[in-house]
């Protein structure tokens, strides 16, 4: 019995390193955004010692509303992250499905990341048609993409800057998508693959994996979005993972009361 609760515990710690390390992104986007802001307003305020122009405070106003916008948008993703660790443990999301647009849906995501992206001078391409609409969950789908890029960002890139990411989308059949993010990085050997949705898994323990990313992912497009996930790697060649997800997501029984 007591091993039993050693271990929950050991799952309890690892499970909030997690959250503390998947949450870093959201919130330090935030952050940048909103010293942005701070740094905007005060060079603003100097300027105010003497006359201004229309452009100087058109100007004033487009960075602010840029800002807030990203700050906005990485608090909601924050938001989304903390529901999807709750799916994890009591398997269950307070996710709402909808008819979304896949373009729009990945120009939010590279919205939220591009401070990050442009911190660590990483270039990120898309490649996605603007007519595949989804009738399914835009909160998990939002949150594979983003661990999947996170992914890349903290082990393909270990020792090679700067990397590409390549996000690409294509009709399988009518009824689904193929969505596949791709780097340039490092790779993995056929024994990291093997393993590389299990819980806690991660070749970068204490040096900012929580092995925990991919396996939300799995368990979001297997689970939530009806669909699967595969991985493709070489080392040294970089990685390929393509989720296909059904355009229409499978009803999902409602937890009893």
């Amino acid at each position: 019995m007591k091993l039993v609760q050693n271990e929950k515990l050991s799952s309890l710690g690892s499970l909030v390193s997690g959250v503390a390390h998947e949450l870093n992104t959201p919130i330090g986007n935030a952050r940048m955004s909103s010293t942005s802001i701070l740094d905007t307003k005060k060079a603003f305020m100097q300027k105010l010692e003497q006359p201004i122009t229309r452009d100087d405070l058109d100007q004033f106003l487009t960075h602010v509303e840029g800002g807030a916008r990203i700050v906005e948008r990485n608090m909601s993703r924050a938001s989304e992250l903390i529901r999807a660790f709750k799916q994890l443990a009591v398997d269950q999301t307070s996710d709402q499905i909808r008819e979304f647009d896949l373009h729009l849906l990945v120009n939010e995501v590279l919205l939220s990341l591009r401070p990050t992206l442009q911190n660590e001078e990483h270039s990120l391409k898309v490649a996605i048609p603007a007519s595949i609409q989804f009738n399914s969950y835009p909160g998990a789908l939002t949150q594979a993409l983003i661990n999947l890029i996170n992914n890349a960002l903290i082990h393909a890139f270990i020792e090679r800057k700067p990397g590409s990411i390549q996000i690409q989308a294509t009709m399988e059949e009518t009824d689904r998508v193929n969505i596949t993010v791709r780097d340039d990085g490092a790779g993995m050997t056929p024994e990291v693959q093997k393993r590389i949705f299990d819980p806690f898994y991660t070749t970068r323990l204490g040096q900012g994996g929580s092995g925990l990313g991919l396996h939300i992912t799995f368990n979001l497009v297997t689970g939530i979005l009806g669909g699967r996930i595969e991985v493709q790697s070489e080392p040294e060649k970089g990685s390929c993972f393509t989720m296909t997800i059904p355009l229409i997501a499978p009803e999902r029984a409602q937890p009893s009361s």
